[in-house]
């Protein structure tokens, strides 16, 4: 097959192609400058990610009476497979993870006698992307590309997408419509084309393609760009810092050795099926992030090697004060442990899943871009239950701190006070749900092998055809989801070259 990877950007940043990118916000407050959240440019939003990856609960699969317009037409059974082949692309360990009854041994320690209850709260492991080429760094997917293109494979730079054709009686794909930076308009003509612009400009390019479909590509059940979600996450809770130590150990980032090498995990925790049943309660976890002091040594240390900074006695002294921290730091260093931080406090963090609301969406602007294609309107909505499932969560984890021993965090006054999420607690950029999945096309815009309904070649890759988004970082089941669309484009070549 003969494979053309179309991107509007380029190699570097560039302020005119991340212009494009404008959107017009009528919703939730939201990042406008759109190039800090999602870059244009060959790798996307790989250029800025940090790497967290984390595949689905079972839960999140699940059609849930409580949850409206919950359920996934496939199951984990279908996409654990893939999401052992996605861990080669993302630089992981273990592909799907950990299970609550299988953690590494030495992950089993628990900082107290106790177990927190298991039908009220259930460990929770992120893994990091690691670049085998570059150990510190998470997989650039832009810079992969470049290194590994195969033969069938071109990659045509500063190519906008301005519309898809899908023939004059929209049902087939027969390719799509650039403009370069010339302003020229040119035509790639294939008989398969695949959306890969993210949960946004996916939904934008299907409902800006209007030309015979007046209403859009896919959109005859007014399903394109609705039910538009993201994981609001923030601060619930801190933690005294002159007794953060055995659960900064515990909780905090940690190195595992495989066979393939030495990978970065962090463990959390995570609100239990039960009680998200019980108490009509969405998806959620919460982690431990660590606050370093003004004096922390590595960060001054960091600071000297990398010559930042202007404060270099400063920073000497903040080194020799705090010798002992950096002995046990080497020591750690070279055992392939993570290195300790001199910390001011722990802070509880939380992200929840979103309610798959119809009314969160996407929609075309009256204003356009220099291409003269409408730009995205978002109206972005939280709803009451993502911050009541946040507000539980973390009184459920104060409670069982309180109950086994460890050092209970001080929740957060609007945590107490039942109050709304405060404006510091919002959206991380992981657009869900624009493009939904469903065997129904009265349900979803794409069928369970992520053709659009109705359109033959014409499929989505991205979590926005995710149905639900589970409380997970997307990008993992993002990349499960393209190998198994990558197997199904294929057999479907094959099955058609021997007829």
């Amino acid at each position: 097959m003969r494979v053309i990877v179309v991107e509007s950007g380029g190699l570097a940043p560039q302020a005119d192609a991340d212009a494009l990118s404008e959107i017009e916000n009528v919703g939730v407050s939201r990042e406008l400058n759109q190039s800090l959240v999602r870059p244009r440019g060959l790798g996307g939003a790989s250029q800025i990610w940090t790497g967290r990856c984390a595949p689905f609960d079972e839960v999140d699969y699940a059609r849930r009476p409580w949850v409206p317009h919950s359920g996934w037409p496939i199951g984990s059974h279908e996409i654990d497979p893939y999401l052992d082949r996605s861990a080669a692309h993302l630089g992981l360990g273990i592909g799907r993870g950990f299970t609550e009854a299988g953690p590494p041994r030495r992950f089993r320690r628990s900082p107290a006698k106790n177990v927190m209850d298991g039908s009220l709260v259930l460990p929770f492991f992120w893994q990091f992307s690691t670049d085998a080429m570059r150990r510190y760094d998470s997989m650039r997917f832009g810079k992969r590309i470049l290194q590994g293109t195969s033969d069938n494979v071109r990659v045509f730079l500063n190519a906008s997408v301005v519309q898809i054709d899908a023939g004059p009686t929209v049902n087939s794909a027969r390719g799509v419509e650039i403009v370069g930076p010339d302003g020229a308009r040119r035509t790639i003509a294939a008989p398969v084309v695949v959306l890969c612009a993210g949960g946004i400009e996916n939904a934008r390019l299907l409902l800006a393609s209007n030309k015979v479909a007046a209403r859009g590509l896919g959109n005859g059940h007014d399903l394109v760009g609705r039910f538009l979600m993201d994981h609001p996450r923030g601060g619930v809770a801190t933690f005294d810092h002159r007794r953060v130590n055995a659960l900064g150990d515990h909780f905090g980032l940690n190195f595992l050795g495989t066979g393939q090498g030495s990978y970065l995990f962090c463990r959390g925790l995570r609100l239990s099926p039960q009680v998200q049943e019980r108490e009509g309660l969405l998806n959620c976890a919460v982690w431990l992030s660590e606050i370093v002091m003004h004096d922390d040594p590595w960060s001054a240390l960091q600071r000297i090697l990398r010559r930042r900074g202007t404060q270099v006695r400063r920073d000497a002294m903040a080194i020799a004060s705090n010798l002992g921290l950096v002995v046990k730091g080497m020591y750690r260093g070279v055992s392939g442990q993570v290195i300790p931080r001199k910390l001011a406090r722990l802070e509880l963090n939380c992200t929840v899943e979103q309610l798959p609301d119809p009314e969160s969406r996407i929609t075309l602007s009256d204003r356009v871009d220099r291409h003269g294609t409408p730009i995205s309107r978002v109206n972005w909505c939280v709803n009451d239950r993502e911050q009541q499932t946040v507000r539980r969560t973390a009184e459920l984890v104060a409670q069982e701190c309180t109950r086994i021993g460890v050092p209970a965090p001080v929740l957060e006054d609007w945590v107490r006070d039942k109050a709304p999420f405060p404006p510091s607690f919002g959206e991380v950029a992981h657009h869900i749900g624009t493009t939904r999945m469903a065997d129904n096309p009265g349900e979803g815009v794409v069928d369970r092998y992520c053709q659009v309904h109705g359109i033959r070649g014409l499929y989505i890759a991205g979590s926005s055809v995710f149905p639900t988004a589970g409380h997970a970082n997307p990008t993992q089941m993002i990349v499960a989801l393209g190998v198994r669309l990558a197997d199904t484009i294929k057999q479907r070549a094959k099955s058609a070259h021997a007829a």
